[in-house]
């Protein structure tokens, strides 16, 4: 009888699962997790636990159990994926299985087995780790095992990632936390300091898709935006520009080209050749923004690609290379 595999990318902003039973993706929620501060007990977890962020009673917390890619409460995720298996009623294909989890590459020991106990604790039977980056290559469609030189650029949440590979290895790798989450902020901070307007996470991220453009020519639209006024602490609107806010974002997204060019500089002149005729592939949800292939092709001057999956890709790539990642050692078993 084969054993069961499951591959999971347990990712900052967004956790996705896999069963090759199925062969589907058969979960991808938040990973955000709303328990008992009193007792620990699990209400809700993803979409259901993301729309109460900024709304829960004083008896309840919200729980972000991934921090920058990695493990930071390792009972918090445990909790998060048992009930996540426990909604989908499969269970059973946890128990005993092979795991197959991304995590990014440069992570202490430490993270890592803070990410073996919690598969331990779900009752993995052998658990087997693959390198975020290179599974996001791979689910964008790159033939990562080619001579050519070929770079992923995946803009997640709290990281991005960006790394050169050739021949089925990453030549090299730099992260950078400025990402998804930090352009969420950097809007929030804005209409802070310019509008005197408190407004929470959601709210921000609502702003940066709906007016948010890394576009020199897109239209100037308008927004309502509604929060606490801080002067007054009553409930206030004020109306936002596609002018002001793609200023804020802007200054983010440079930020993320700056390190590209950092990881180009640092890669083996014949890689970086490369690149310039194979392009770059962005993946993540940060590279859904209006715009976003546009400015990274002006400001680095090579071809640049979206992701077929953005919100998929790791994920994707996970079921691509579950057969050659089995063969290798397990972290345990």
């Amino acid at each position: 009888m084969k054993k069961r595999i499951v591959g999971l990318d347990l990712g900052t902003s967004n956790t996705l699962i896999w069963l090759k039973s199925s062969d589907t993706v058969v979960f991808n929620e938040p990973t955000v997790l709303a328990w008992s501060k009193k007792n620990k007990k699990v209400f809700e977890i993803g979409y259901l636990a993301h729309k109460l962020i900024g709304k829960v009673p004083e008896d309840l917390e919200i729980i972000t159990p991934i921090q920058n890619g990695t493990v930071a409460d390792i009972d918090a995720a445990y909790a998060y994926l048992e009930r996540a298996f426990g909604n989908l009623h499969v269970q059973k294909e946890i128990k005993g299985s092979r795991l197959i989890m991304a995590i990014p590459s440069k992570i202490t020991n430490v993270e890592k087995r803070a990410a073996a106990e919690v598969a331990m604790r779900l009752g993995v039977k052998e658990l087997h780790f693959i390198d975020a980056a290179k599974a996001a290559a791979v689910g964008s469609g790159i033939d990562v095992f080619s001579t050519r030189g070929n770079m992923i650029v995946d803009i997640g949440g709290a990281r991005s990632n960006i790394a050169a590979l050739a021949m089925g290895q990453i030549v090299v790798e730099k992260s950078t936390m400025y990402a998804g989450d930090a352009a969420d902020e950097a809007v929030s901070r804005y209409v802070r300091t310019k509008h005197h307007l408190l407004i929470g996470p959601k709210t921000a991220e609502y702003i940066k898709m709906k007016i948010g453009t890394l576009l020199d020519s897109a239209d100037n639209n308008l927004l309502e935006v509604s929060g606490k006024d801080l002067i007054t602490g009553l409930p206030h609107s004020v109306v936002c520009s596609t002018s002001e806010i793609s200023q804020i974002i802007i200054k983010i997204y440079t930020e993320i080209a700056n390190c590209i060019v950092d990881t180009l500089e640092i890669a083996p002149a014949e890689v970086s050749s490369d690149i310039i005729h194979t392009g770059i592939t962005l993946s993540g949800g940060g590279c859904l923004l209006n715009g976003t292939r546009e400015f990274f092709q002006k400001q680095l001057s090579v071809p640049v690609h979206i992701s077929p999956y953005p919100l998929e890709s790791t994920i994707q790539g996970i079921k691509a290379s579950a057969e050659t990642v089995l063969k290798e050692d397990p972290i345990f078993d």
